[in-house]
């Protein structure tokens, strides 16, 4: 079934033309991966088809059945509401169906002969039900639980939340909404490793078509089953999934070359041939060939293969072989310990990649690696001839207010205009682009600018914090292939599995208060996780440390055991007086000739008492299995 269509759109943003003359059709069952360059109007596209953008020229038509759902890309407003509640407000018209029913039961109590109200209620609770109304507040749990957030912030206003928080409440808002067509904008940007793998498999199940803009090449490969790539106002359709389109691209773009290769050498032999005819006496030929030159309709030159970014990372010299020592470092601010017991040495050429939950405490540890944070207790020691290097997710050094060009020159003035111009074009600034104000970059572009200061001036350990947040595949691509070659020492905090695959030969796992080391790359490290091994290689790792470890699982255990059991009681306590309830609803409410009202009643009675049992047996289970 179609759900959208779109006809001849096209749309130029001052001199770059975004969209010309495009055409599309989006059915029920299109899972899309629209990709392209940073900046080049992926935004823009889901902006139009959601009725936020306007066209120069063309139309956009929606069946009936298209709902679209839309949370724009870190432009969202956040109300005063709780988090619990912001999500569940994108089901309005669940939460009122759910207040009138609620005001027509009070109104029963008191007046339970009224036809009308219990007919409005009745089909108040058919529609309730069919639109998955008595399971959406566990739906709203499980989305923001799967997104990574603690049942204890579900009432925390979401203004109070950081800008990573707020967009991962707008995704949860998404998720939680009863569109048909979802359009997701850089859905993985604040998502741990585990949130990602979450969404995956909640999308794939999901059974709604979706838009999804995105450079998670993981998250792409388990996700779409069609690819869109925005290419010079063109959107290029490839059909079969993520990888597919990786090899499909390249045999694209290799064939597109041999043709206009093709052409061009058949246009130069022909111009070759009139021009040393044209006054001889193959004249009529030499004419011949140049009517057919004229009506040759002239392939353009291939575009897609266009080169990226070439991004190189300087080494500033070979340091001492020890880089980094941390001895049983304790972090925390003021009387709250994050994490403790860090043992970690990095030693010269290393490639670590720093991987944990959002919150774990990665950034707490990489603060105090540059020296923002002081240890509560242990030492961290950098090694001598030491340069370091640290790249900010949150673009710190960026000023709004200059261009791109000045934004490098001020790092050093008296370089050579030609010198700094060549330096950005390794980073996809060229011609014009050097001038753009800082404030009008992307994200994508942004992040660049920033990989471009740092890496101006040459460090032999860089430190990394979630480096490829809005790049596009191609500058991905371009870090990964500069970050292998690097010959420094190198920390790399990232939740890009892909990313993390091709660069890292360590893992520091930061889990539960704790780093463990992991001494292989990063598919060795998901093997052990996925084994429910406990890591049996740490650096420099304390006699006492383990039996600790054991001894705070043991005790978050029998902690998570008891308040099962306590949850467990409570929610037959209730049960139990529902049932008591209906019962005497059943007895002395409920008039004996409303068989309607009494059968739903009796069948909730059975369905009350076959849940006390086995909350009861379940129970007993918890109880007997507790070591108190």
């Amino acid at each position: 079934m179609t759900l959208l269509a779109a006809e001849n759109l096209s749309k130029a943003y001052k001199d770059q033309v975004l969209l010309e003359t495009v055409s599309f059709t989006i059915t029920a069952d299109d899972r899309i991966g629209l990709v392209g360059k940073n900046g080049i109007g992926k935004t823009t596209l889901l902006e139009i088809l959601a009725g936020k953008e306007g066209t120069d020229s063309g139309q956009v038509t929606m069946a009936r059945a298209c709902r679209i759902d839309y949370i724009e890309q870190e432009k969202t407003d956040y109300l005063e509401a709780s988090l619990f509640d912001f999500v569940a407000g994108a089901r309005q018209d669940l939460l009122d169906q759910y207040r009138e029913m609620r005001d027509l039961e009070d109104y029963l109590a008191a007046n339970p002969n009224d036809r009308s109200a219990i007919e409005r209620l009745g089909h108040l609770s058919e529609v309730f039900e069919a639109g998955g109304g008595f399971d959406f507040e566990n739906e709203v749990k499980t989305i923001l639980t799967g997104l990574g957030f603690e049942q204890e912030r579900f009432r925390q206003q979401v203004r109070s939340f950081s800008g990573g928080e707020k967009n991962r409440a707008g995704l949860a808002r998404l998720l939680a909404g009863n569109g048909t067509l979802l359009l997701l904008d850089e859905p993985t940007n604040h998502l741990d490793i585990e949130s990602t793998a979450w969404l995956e498999d909640y999308l794939q199940k999901l059974g709604k078509a979706y838009v999804i803009v995105s450079h998670d090449r993981a998250f792409l490969t388990a996700t779409v089953n069609t690819v869109w790539e925005m290419v010079f106002g063109k959107l290029e359709r490839y059909a079969g999934g993520f990888e597919r389109y990786l090899k499909e691209r390249h045999d694209r773009r290799r064939l597109a070359e041999h043709h206009y290769k093709h052409q061009q050498q058949e246009i130069a032999r022909a111009e070759e041939f009139i021009r040393r005819n044209m006054a001889g006496q193959k004249t009529k030929q030499a004419q011949s060939k140049l009517k057919y030159l004229n009506r040759l309709k002239r392939l353009p030159p291939p575009k897609g293969d266009e080169r990226g970014p070439t991004i190189t990372v300087a080494s500033s010299g070979r340091s001492f072989a020890h880089v980094l020592s941390m001895e049983d470092v304790a972090l925390g601010y003021g009387s709250r310990t994050v994490v403790e017991g860090v043992a970690l040495d990095i030693y010269r050429g290393e490639k670590v990649a720093m991987v944990g939950r959002n919150g774990s405490g990665k950034s707490t540890v990489l603060k105090a690696m540059i020296g923002e944070l002081d240890p509560l207790s242990g030492s961290i020691k950098l090694g001598s001839n030491v340069d370091v290097a640290y790249f900010d997710q949150d673009l710190s050094d960026l000023d709004p207010a200059e261009t791109v060009i000045d934004s490098v020159w001020n790092l050093d003035p008296v370089a050579e205009a030609y010198t700094i111009r060549s330096f950005l074009a390794r980073f996809g600034f060229t011609g014009e682009e050097v001038f753009k104000m800082v404030a009008s970059l992307s994200g994508g572009e942004k992040t660049k600018l920033s990989l471009a200061r740092l890496l101006y001036r040459p460090a032999n350990f860089i430190i990394l914090d979630e480096p490829t947040n809005h790049l596009d595949i191609d500058a991905r691509e371009a870090l990964e292939k500069a970050l292998i070659e690097y010959d420094g020492s190198l920390l790399v905090v990232s939740h890009d599995r892909y990313f993390l695959s091709k660069v890292a030969n360590r893992i520091a796992h930061v889990t539960n208060g704790f780093v463990n080391i992991y001494n292989g790359d990063y598919a060795y490290f998901r093997n052990k996780i996925e084994s429910a091994e406990a890591p049996t290689e740490t650096v420099k790792e304390k006699p006492g440390k383990q039996a600790y470890l054991e001894f705070k699982e043991a005790s978050k255990k029998r902690s998570r055991h008891k308040k099962k059991i306590e949850s467990t009681r409570e929610l037959l306590r209730q049960k139990e007086q529902e049932l008591a309830a209906t019962e005497k609803a059943i007895a002395e409410t409920i008039p004996g000739d409303d068989w309607e009202q009494l059968q739903e009643a009796n069948h909730r009675k059975a369905q009350l008492e076959d849940d006390i049992l086995h909350l009861y047996s379940e129970l007993e289970e918890l109880e007997a299995t507790y070591d108190d």
